[in-house]
C-alpha cells in the first residue's frame, strides 16, 4: 500500500509537468507536419504559376491567331493552377484549425484526467449512475 501512496504524488508531478511539456511538443510537431504536408509556403509562393507547368510556347513570327491561342491556353492553365492551389491551401488551413481545436480539447481532457479516477471510484462505491 505504501508504494501506491508514494506513486500518486510522483504521478501527479509527472502528469502536470513533463507530460504537459511533451504534449505541447507533439502538438507543435503535428502543426508543423500539416503545414509542410500541404506545402502551404510553396503553394502561396507559386500561386499564379501555370498548373503543373503546363502551357504553350509562343511561336516565332507575327501570327495573331497563334499568339491569342497560346495566350488563352496559358491563361487557362494559370487559372486552373490558382484554383487548385487555393483548394489545397484551404484544405491545409482547415486541417491545421481542426488540429488546433482537437489539441485544445485533448489538453483540457488531459488536465482533468486525474480527477476522473477518484470520481469514477466514488460513483462506483455509492452506486451513482450516469
Amino acid at each position: 500500500m505504501s508504494g501506491f501512496v508514494t506513486f500518486i504524488p510522483h504521478y501527479l508531478v509527472w502528469h502536470y509537468t513533463r507530460a504537459i511539456k511533451d504534449f505541447f511538443k507533439v502538438f507543435r510537431n503535428f502543426i508543423w507536419f500539416f503545414y509542410h504536408f500541404f506545402s502551404i509556403p510553396v503553394l502561396a509562393r507559386t500561386l499564379f504559376s501555370p498548373f503543373r507547368r503546363m502551357g504553350e510556347q509562343y511561336k516565332e513570327g507575327l501570327d495573331i491567331e497563334a499568339f491569342f491561342e497560346t495566350f488563352v491556353v496559358n491563361t487557362l492553365m494559370r487559372i486552373v493552377g490558382v484554383v487548385a492551389r487555393i483548394f489545397v491551401i484551404g484544405a491545409g488551413i482547415v486541417t491545421i484549425v481542426l488540429a488546433v481545436v482537437l489539441g485544445i480539447a485533448l489538453f483540457g481532457v488531459w488536465i482533468l484526467l486525474p480527477a476522473f479516477v477518484p470520481t469514477l471510484f466514488l460513483m462506483g462505491i455509492t452506486g451513482i449512475n450516469i
